[in-house]
């Protein structure tokens, strides 16, 4: 327990030697002997080496034949091992907590900014066209999709981020993203990359964009003047003795990106703290950072750490699962955005509880060609779709209402209509509740706050069977 080789080295050693604080030794002693025993005392001792090692003391005063304590009997157990699991379950807890309420906000966020973005484009829509009206809607818009951004950020700290996973290469993914973060750097910050070969991973494009730009941008405010960030990736087979020294990581192959910087790095109170919502080393937290980075890659699941001290810099790795990809990904071309608004005809169910919304959603869908119904809670849908007589081609469904979630309402209204074909309509990300549903049997999804054009195109392509 303490690296001896063997009962006569220890007893060179005297008992204050053990201690962290020798004046501890002192302090046990007088207590035992005035109490008699003491019962799982903890303290800090010291290896022979110097190592710290958290101890769990018994000990019972031995008496000899004139009533004076001749010597201690005692147990000690090595402690180190479970103190540091439970700090590691208390982060845990603590980090799932912060998530739970960091969801919660960007759900209510997002329904807030459908509301006002999806206004906008109303008024834009109604009134005449004019160059200084269309500025300040412009003005107003790109606000409101600022704020989007953020609760997108909200939204992968708390485990919600993959949106859009595909195939990505990380050594052609950041070749990509660099020169989109460089014009952010310091003059006198360099950036390097060493790629060896590097397998697949299925991530979405978007959020590992911002994993990158979070941690550049950490590594470019810790260099001061000059510096370098450099930024590997490989791939690594992870065993379980290496698991054993990093909990949290699974078995497995991995493709392992590795950015590090030769800036004033961290102590460790900073590194215990660096993945919370808003924590910076600055005056004031500006924004999300780290902690949306560790949301995102837990979403992958994957694993990050975080290795630095004072005046050395810091090291950030990532683990991400690798996957085996045989034919050569091609990279994907997004469609040119369409002027004209995709158009229908139909009965389109709106299962949505928040007022605003449903006169929102009522006016968008009759300018778009269809008849809405209105439901705001769940026994409303499916009475609705259980009395209502006529056809219903479509429901447009939220996740939270005020009397069951969305994951109940869904197989009640199938019952009752069997060929109703469901758009999962939330301020949540398509993980979690919204990936059940589609897993069920929905047909499509999308993500409050959108625009009208690609609602219209979604609308369509559900009703249209594509």
């Amino acid at each position: 327990m303490f690296g001896f080789k063997n009962e006569e080295e220890v007893k060179k050693v005297t008992a204050a030697e053990f201690y962290a604080n020798p004046k501890e030794r002192q302090q046990y002693s007088d207590n035992l002997i005035e109490k008699g025993v003491v019962e799982n005392d903890e303290r800090t001792l010291m290896k022979r080496d110097g190592t710290p090692v958290h101890a769990s003391i018994t000990s019972l005063g031995v008496y000899g034949k004139d009533g004076e304590v001749s010597h201690f009997d005692s147990i000690l157990l090595d402690i180190t091992e479970k103190l540091r699991l439970e700090s590691q379950l208390q982060q845990a807890q603590k980090m799932e907590a912060i998530a739970t309420l960091a969801g919660g906000v960007a759900h209510e966020f997002n329904n807030a900014l459908m509301g006002v973005l999806g206004t906008i484009e109303l008024l834009k829509w109604d009134l005449p066209e004019d160059e200084k009206r269309d500025e300040h809607f412009e003005a107003m818009y790109e606000s409101g999709r600022r704020m989007s951004r953020l609760t997108d950020q909200l939204l992968a700290y708390a485990e919600g981020g993959q949106y859009q996973p595909g195939d990505l290469k990380l050594d052609d993914f950041v070749i990509e993203t660099l020169p989109i973060l460089q014009h952010d750097l310091g003059p006198g910050v360099r950036v390097e990359t060493h790629f060896s070969k590097v397998s697949h991973i299925r991530a979405d494009h978007a959020q590992m964009q911002m994993v990158l730009s979070a941690i550049v941008a950490n590594s470019n405010e810790a260099i001061e003047n000059e510096g370098l960030i450099r930024i590997t990736a490989e791939n690594k087979n992870v065993d379980e003795n290496f698991t054993k020294q990093h909990p949290g990581l699974k078995p497995g192959s991995y493709v392992c990106l590795t950015i590090e910087d030769d800036g004033k790095g961290m102590d460790e109170e900073t590194i215990d703290g660096i993945f919370e919502p808003f924590f910076t080393t600055k005056f004031q937290g500006r924004g999300m950072g780290m902690a949306a980075v560790y949301g995102i890659i837990k979403s992958h699941d994957g694993w990050i750490y975080v290795d630095s001290e004072p005046g050395k810099g810091a090291v950030v790795r990532i683990y991400l699962p690798a996957i085996e990809v045989k034919e050569e990904v091609k990279k994907e071309e997004f469609p040119e955005p369409k002027v004209e608004l995709a158009t229908g005809e139909g009965t389109i169910l709106v299962i949505e509880d928040e007022e605003p919304l449903i006169v929102l959603f009522r006016q968008i869908l009759e300018k778009l060609g269809y008849r809405a119904l209105l439901a705001r809670t769940g026994k409303e849908a499916v009475e609705l779709a259980k009395t209502f007589d006529g056809q219903i081609d479509l429901a447009l469904l939220d996740i939270k209402l005020p009397d069951m979630d969305g994951g109940r309402v869904y197989p009640l209204i199938m019952k009752a209509r069997p060929d109703l074909k469901v758009i999962v309509c939330s301020g949540y990300s398509i993980d979690g509740p919204a990936q059940d549903i589609l897993d069920a049997g929905a047909e499509g999804f999308i993500q409050k706050p959108f625009s009208i054009a690609p609602f219209a195109e979604k609308l369509k392509e559900v009703l249209e069977g594509k």
